[in-house]
């Protein structure tokens, strides 16, 4: 066998790889009831629980991005 045999493409290994540089968790605790609740309401609405997370999170950050910051005033 030669050293140069290219090893396959291994996808899973790829994804791994490219998550592990470009994406970061957000993580919370909440009492069960209420991850419950949610889980409900999102089932029912049809959405996912990542996107209502994903949705908030981009609502907050237009919301400080509108807000005046100390190197606006001078």
């Amino acid at each position: 066998m030669s050293k140069n045999k290219k090893q396959p493409f291994n996808q899973n290994k790829y994804m791994n790889d490219w998550k592990k540089e470009n994406m970061s968790r957000v993580g919370a605790q909440y009492k069960k009831e209420f991850v419950a609740e949610f889980k409900e309401a999102c089932a029912i609405l049809g959405i996912s629980q990542s996107e209502v997370i994903r949705k908030a999170m981009q609502e907050t950050i237009e919301k400080a991005k509108k807000m005046p910051t100390s190197h606006d005033e001078g």
